[in-house]
C-alpha cells in the first residue's frame, strides 16, 4: 500500500515542480537552505537558556559563600573580644566587680551584644545587660550546650539562637572556656543580637526575589529577607533541613509552600547554614525572558530573511525572463521546456552542483559559528561575573594615540557613568587622589621600561568617600616603538585596606592594654608587696621581663623580634657594664610565639648569673652564641670570670622553666663558671604557650 502511494504522489510532485515559475523553484530553493539555518537558531536558543539557568544557579552559590564569609568575619570580631577578655586576671578572682566594670566599659565600646559569665555548673554569674544586684539564674539550655562544648574542645563555642532569660532578645553567644589550675573555671560569653544578622543580610543588596536566610545547627531561624510567614528561632522548612548538610545547589519546598532552588554555605567557626534561594517560578520566567527574547530576535531575522530572498527570486526572474525571449541558443532541456530555458539548462546545472557544494560549506560553516559563538558566550559571561564580583575592570592604553579603552566595571570603580571617560592620560592622573599621583604617574612610566606594572593609589570619589585601586598590567610590544599596548586590570581593594587598618588598630589597643595591665600589676606589687622580699624582687623583675619582650614585639609591628636584641634587653639590667656581655650568631627574627618563652630562659639565667654567677662579680662575662638548625635554634651560655659554680640544692622556678621550655638541655657546673646547652624547637607548632610553660614552671 506505500509503495503505491508513493508511486501516485512521485509522478504528482513532478509534474508540480515541472509547472512552477523559474521565480517560484528559486523561493523552493532558498526555503530548502534556510532550514538548516532554523535549526541553528534553535539550537543557540536552547543554549541560550541553559547558560542563562547556570548562571543564576552560580549566582546563588557565589552569593551563599560571600555571606557565609561576612557570617565569619562577625563572628571573628566577636571571638577576638570575647578572648581579650577572658585573659583579663579579674576574671580569676572570686569577687567579679572588678572584672563587671571593666566589662560594661567594654561592652559600652562595641556598641552591641553584652557580656555574660558562668560556672561550670551554668549559674549565671555576671550578665552585663541585667541590672546590678538582679537575680540572674542559670543558662538556658542551648547556652548550656555551647560552654560545654567549649570546655570539652578548650575552643571558642558557638550557641544555637535562644531568647535571652534576662534581655528577653533572640541572641547567641560566643563561649570561651577560662580554666584555673588546668580544670574549667568559668565560661565568659558575648550575647549577640540576631538583629546584627538581620542588618547582615539587608547590607548585601542581592535581587528583591531571592530569598536569604540563617540557620543554626538545630534548624532554626536565626534571621530570613525577606520575613514573611517567618520569625526568629522558628523551625526552618523540612526540606531545608534536610538539606542542611549539603553544600551547593539543592531543591526543596520552602516553609511557605513554594518550590524553591537553593544554595548552602557553611560559616567555618560555628555549625550554621547559610542559604539563598529563589522561588522556582521567578527562576523559570527569568530563563523564559531570556528564551524569549532571543525568540523574538530569531522569529524576526528569519522573517527579514525570507523577504529578502523573494525580492532576490524576483530579481532573478525578471532578467531570465528577458532571456527567454532574446535567447534562442539550444540546449539540453526536456521537451517540454522552451527553447530559451534549454539554452540555460547546462549552466543552471552545474550551478546547481556548486550551490549544493556551497549548502554544505555553509551548513558547516554555521555550525563551527554556533560552537564559537557558544564558547565565545560562555567566557564573556565568565569573565563578567568574575569583574563584577570581584570588583576588578579592565584597561587597554594604546601607545600610537596615547589614549585608553575602559570597561564598564572600571568605569564604575572610579566613580563614573558608563562611557564616560576621555581617555586621555592626563584625565586618568586627574581622577587619581592628589597625594598619590606623583607616586602613580612614576609608577607607570617605569612599567614602559620594565614591562610590568604594579601599583596601587587611591581615587576620591563622587560621594566624599576614598577608594584604593590595585593596577597590574603588562606592555605587548609591536613592530615599532609607537605600536606599544598596555593590558592590565584596576583592582578594588578598600576592603582588604580597610581590614589591615581595623587589625593594626586592634593589635595597637591590645599592646595598649597589656602594656598598661603589666604596669598596673608592677604598681601593685611595688605598693602592695614587702620590697625586701627576694621573691618579690624576682617577681617585679619578671614582669619587667615580660614588659620589655612586649614593647620590643609591639616596635616590631609583632613580626616578630631580633635575636641579638632580645638577649641584650634581657641581660643589660643585670651587668654592670655592656662589656660583660659578648654575643655571636647569625641574624634571626624570633617568631611571636617563642619570644616570651625565649625572653623568660635568658631571663632567669641573666638572673641567677646575677646572683650566684659571672654577673655578681665586674671581672665575670657570659659569652651567648647561637646557631639555627632544620627544626630547632641551639643555644650555648657560657660564663668566665666568676666564683665556681655549683648545682644549685633545690629545684627552683629558673630550673623548672628550662626543663618545662627547652629541648636537650645539659648544664655543667665547673669552676670557670656554668656552662648551659638547649634547644628551643622552631619550625613546628607548638604544644603549649608561654603562658603554659611558667603556668607549670611555678
Amino acid at each position: 500500500m506505500p509503495r503505491r502511494l508513493l508511486g501516485r504522489l512521485l509522478p504528482m510532485l513532478q509534474r508540480s515542480y515541472g509547472g512552477m515559475s523559474i521565480k517560484g523553484r528559486l523561493l523552493l530553493l532558498a526555503g530548502i537552505l534556510f532550514l538548516p539555518c532554523v535549526g541553528l537558531i534553535a539550537y543557540v536558543i536552547a543554549s541560550l537558556a541553559q547558560s542563562a539557568d547556570d548562571s543564576i544557579r552560580r549566582g546563588l552559590s557565589y552569593a551563599a559563600q560571600t555571606i557565609s564569609g561576612a557570617v565569619d568575619a562577625e563572628l571573628r570580631r566577636y571571638i577576638a573580644l570575647a578572648e581579650v577578655l577572658a585573659k583579663s586576671p579579674e576574671l580569676s578572682a572570686a569577687d567579679l566587680t572588678d572584672f563587671e566594670a571593666e566589662a560594661r566599659r567594654v561592652g559600652a565600646v562595641s556598641g552591641d551584644g553584652w557580656i555574660i559569665v558562668s560556672d561550670v555548673d551554668g549559674h549565671l554569674l555576671l550578665n552585663t545587660v541585667s541590672a546590678p544586684g538582679k537575680p540572674l539564674g542559670e543558662r538556658t539550655p542551648e547556652g548550656r550546650r555551647s560552654q560545654d562544648r567549649a570546655f570539652r574542645s578548650g575552643r571558642p563555642s558557638i550557641s544555637d539562637i535562644f531568647t535571652g532569660p534576662n534581655s528577653g532578645a533572640w541572641v547567641a553567644t560566643v563561649d570561651i572556656p577560662v580554666f584555673k589550675d588546668g580544670k574549667p573555671f568559668r565560661c565568659l560569653s558575648i550575647a549577640m543580637p540576631e538583629s546584627n544578622y538581620t542588618r547582615l543580610l539587608a547590607q548585601q543588596q542581592l535581587p528583591a526575589d531571592w530569598l536569604v536566610g540563617i540557620m543554626d545547627e538545630s534548624g532554626r531561624y536565626i534571621t530570613r529577607i525577606p520575613k514573611n510567614a517567618t520569625s526568629t528561632g522558628q523551625l526552618a522548612s523540612a526540606g531545608w533541613r534536610a538539606h542542611a548538610s549539603v553544600d551547593g545547589i539543592a531543591e526543596f519546598t520552602s516553609i511557605e509552600g513554594d518550590r524553591v532552588i537553593n544554595a548552602n554555605a557553611h560559616p567555618q567557626l560555628s555549625g550554621w547554614t547559610v542559604g539563598v534561594g529563589i522561588k522556582q517560578g521567578a527562576f523559570t520566567q527569568a530563563i523564559s525572558s531570556t528564551v524569549k527574547t532571543a525568540t523574538i530576535a530569531a522569529t524576526t531575522i528569519c522573517g527579514l530573511a525570507l523577504l529578502l530572498a523573494a525580492a532576490i527570486a524576483a530579481s532573478i526572474a525578471r532578467p531570465l525572463g528577458s532571456i527567454a525571449v532574446r535567447n534562442s541558443i539550444p540546449g539540453e532541456a526536456a521537451a517540454s521546456d522552451p527553447p530559451e530555458v534549454r539554452a540555460l539548462n547546462a549552466r543552471l546545472a552545474a550551478a546547481e552542483r556548486a550551490q549544493a557544494e556551497s549548502a554544505r560549506i555553509l551548513q558547516e560553516n554555521f555550525r563551527m559559528l554556533a560552537k564559537a559563538r557558544d564558547d565565545a558566550s560562555r567566557s564573556a559571561e565568565q569573565l563578567r561575573l568574575a569583574a563584577k564580583y570581584g570588583r576588578l575592570g579592565t584597561f587597554i592604553w594604546d601607545g600610537k594615540s596615547n589614549t585608553s579603552h575602559w570597561s564598564a566595571e572600571i568605569e564604575e570603580l572610579y566613580g563614573l557613568a558608563p562611557g564616560t571617560f576621555p581617555g586621555t592620560y592626563d584625565d586618568w592622573l586627574a581622577l587619581v587622589h592628589p597625594e598619590d599621583r606623583a607616586r602613580a604617574d612614576r609608577d607607570n612610566r617605569k612599567a614602559l621600561i620594565s614591562g610590568e606594572l604594579d601599583s596601587e593609589w587611591r581615587v576620591p570619589l563622587p560621594d566624599g568617600s576614598v577608594r584604593w585601586i590595585e593596577a597590574r598590567a603588562r606592555m605587548l610590544s609591536g613592530e615599532g616603538s609607537s605600536d606599544l599596548q598596555m593590558i592590565g586590570v584596576n583592582i578594588d581593594v578598600t576592603a582588604a585596606k580597610e581590614a589591615d587598618r581595623r587589625r593594626e588598630l586592634l593589635v595597637h589597643e591590645l599592646a595598649h592594654r597589656v602594656k598598661n595591665s603589666l604596669a598596673v600589676v608592677q604598681s601593685l606589687a611595688h605598693q602592695l608587696l614587702p620590697r625586701q622580699d627576694v621573691k618579690v624582687r624576682d617577681f617585679i623583675s619578671r614582669l619587667h621581663a615580660l614588659a620589655t619582650v612586649h614593647t620590643s614585639l609591639a616596635e616590631n609591628d609583632w613580626q616578630g623580634a631580633d635575636l641579638a636584641a632580645l638577649i641584650q634587653s634581657q641581660v643589660a639590667p643585670f651587668a654592670s657594664t655592656p662589656d660583660q656581655l659578648v654575643i655571636h650568631g647569625p641574624t634571626i627574627l624570633v617568631p611571636v610565639e617563642l619570644t616570651t618563652q625565649l625572653a623568660l630562659v635568658v631571663h632567669e639565667m641573666a638572673c641567677n648569673a646575677s646572683k650566684y654567677g659571672a654577673l655578681s662579680t665586674p671581672d665575670g662575662h657570659v659569652n651567648v652564641s647561637w646557631s639555627l638548625g632544620a627544626d630547632v635554634l641551639h643555644v650555648r651560655w657560657q660564663e668566665s670570670g666568676g666564683p665556681p659554680a655549683r648545682e644549685p640544692p633545690v629545684v627552683g622556678f629558673g630550673s623548672r622553666l628550662l626543663t618545662r621550655t627547652v629541648r636537650h638541655l645539659q648544664r655543667s657546673f665547673g669552676e670557670t663558671g656554668l656552662t648551659c646547652q638547649f634547644d628551643m624547637p622552631w619550625l613546628e607548632t607548638l604544644g603549649q604557650g608561654p603562658a603554659a610553660a611558667v603556668g607549670e614552671a611555678t
